[in-house]
């Protein structure tokens, strides 16, 4: 019997909504993503790391787009409200007050002031200023985090590249007297801007070390699912297609994913990090060419994945950013299970 996954009339693979979109939530306790949401454009894929829209908009600008004065919101940022007093929190041994310490490195109360009131100015929404307050303050304990996990593997930005950076971003301000304007225009000193861009360029290189493999030519494998409600379910269409029905033809009977329901279940070519299901991707590549398993279980339901073909392919630029975000996640959640966090505020 020919099976239907042999057919010269197979669709194109397409992808859908199984596939990982790059969207991270945020969970206050910690969920990887919120300091790397925002992607920053550079010559080999999009960084998928977030600092500041700041800096994101300057790294365009590298890329060519307008020079950072002509995009950025000059408007000036009001005061925050309700700030911690200083007499209320823990101090540095030179009195500065304290906010929050990461591994017993301080982010100090000043430092967080200038950082809320950036974030105030740049006028993304948030629910409350409490709710903003904290927001700004996870970025910072999470900035601090990549710094020192990057340290202890020697992923550290020398001066130079630094200062290299620095003066490509005075350029484009049209020199130093527009640079120093734009500074004080969006509430950067230098040293302040020094650092943020440091961790930019931090990021990067932790990011470049996950992701040398994506280079050239990558496994990859063809897969189409049936998604299903209940293990019930599931094991009725395995039924259905161990006597001998057609996959496609079931999957558009049955599958619950609504875009890939029309083409038969296709999942396109993906690597193991992609699928929002990742028991899914494991099945699929512990399977022969041809053959079929299942159910396998996944938050989004039952599957029955078959595995059409393997191939060494590039991965698309697009793809590859979604990958590095994933690892970047991964790299970045036992940095914060394993950290000493003290939060003040």
């Amino acid at each position: 019997m020919k099976h239907d996954w042999e057919s010269n009339d197979l669709p194109e693979p397409q992808h859908n909504s199984i596939i990982q979109n790059g969207t991270a939530g945020f969970n206050p306790a910690y969920e990887p993503g919120f300091f790397s949401e925002m992607m920053i454009q550079d010559s080999i894929l999009t960084d998928a790391f977030r600092l500041l829209s700041v800096i994101f908009l300057l790294l365009l600008a590298a890329c060519g787009a307008a020079p950072p004065d002509s995009t950025i919101p000059t408007n000036p940022a009001s005061p925050p409200t309700a700030a911690p007093s200083p007499g209320e929190l823990p101090t540095t041994e030179d009195g500065v007050a304290v906010v929050a310490r990461v591994n017993g490195e301080a982010i100090t109360l000043p430092e967080f002031e200038r950082a809320l009131a950036r974030r105030q100015q740049e006028g993304f929404p948030a629910a409350s200023m409490d709710a903003l307050r904290q927001d700004v303050l996870n970025q910072l304990i999470e900035q601090t985090l990549i710094i020192q996990g990057a340290k202890a593997q020697n992923l550290v930005v020398d001066d130079a590249q630094l200062q290299a950076e620095l003066q490509s971003q005075v350029e484009l301000a049209g020199g130093q007297q527009g640079w120093e304007s734009w500074l004080g225009t969006n509430l950067y000193t230098a040293d302040e801007f020094s650092e943020v861009l440091r961790s930019v360029l931090t990021s990067n290189k932790v990011r470049d070390s996950l992701t040398t493999d994506l280079e050239g030519n990558v496994r990859q494998v063809h897969a189409r699912h049936i998604l299903l409600r209940t293990e019930a379910e599931a094991q009725a269409a395995m039924s259905r297609l161990q006597a001998g029905e057609d996959f496609a033809a079931v999957a558009m009977d049955l599958s619950q994913d609504e875009t890939t329901r029309q083409s038969g279940g296709d999942l396109g070519w993906f690597t193991p990090e992609e699928l929002l299901a990742p028991e899914l991707a494991q099945v699929a590549f512990s399977l022969q060419p041809g053959q079929m398993g299942g159910p396998v279980a996944s938050e989004l339901g039952y599957h029955v994945v078959q595995t059409i073909e393997f191939a060494d392919l590039p991965v698309e630029a697009d793809r590859r950013v979604y990958i590095a975000q994933n690892r970047f996640e991964n790299w970045l959640r036992p940095l914060f299970d394993n950290a000493v966090i003290e939060r003040n505020i």
